[in-house]
């Protein structure tokens, strides 16, 4: 009757051990990677944000610059904004004229882009009627 492991038994458990830990520790390493750069981008989507909020007239088809439009006494946040520059631009897509018998009124569809990298952009579009 046999008490104890043979060597080969140890090495071959130990090599199991090993890969699976080293697996884990590839899938933690992920994990940690996926996770930081989601924050990232939803950070980024809210800078973006604040300048869609502005609705300024004035500020299309310009870079903006977020340490210029708000001003922060922090200087981590500051430092933070200096960085980031937000592309604008307004275009007009389509004109609709619609004629009637009662009413005639045009319909203007413009598309305001922001984006910040190549891979963050925001296209909002608005429509006015023009009677």
């Amino acid at each position: 009757m046999k008490k104890s492991f043979s060597l080969m038994e140890v090495i071959i458990a130990v090599v199991m051990l090993s890969v699976v830990m080293l697996t884990l520790l590839q899938i933690k390493s992920d994990s940690i990677f996926i996770v930081s750069k989601n924050n990232e981008q939803s950070k980024l989507i809210d800078y973006m944000q604040l300048v869609v909020n502005m609705s300024n007239e004035e500020k299309k088809n310009e870079n903006i610059f977020l340490d210029r439009i708000y001003n922060f006494d922090n200087d981590e946040i500051r430092k933070e904004f200096k960085d980031i520059k937000i592309k604008v631009k307004s275009e007009q897509v389509d004109s609709q004229d619609y004629n009637t018998d009662s009413v005639n009124f045009k319909i203007i569809t413009n598309a305001n882009s922001y984006s910040i990298n190549a891979d963050i952009k925001k296209n909002i579009y608005t429509f006015k009627i023009e009677l």
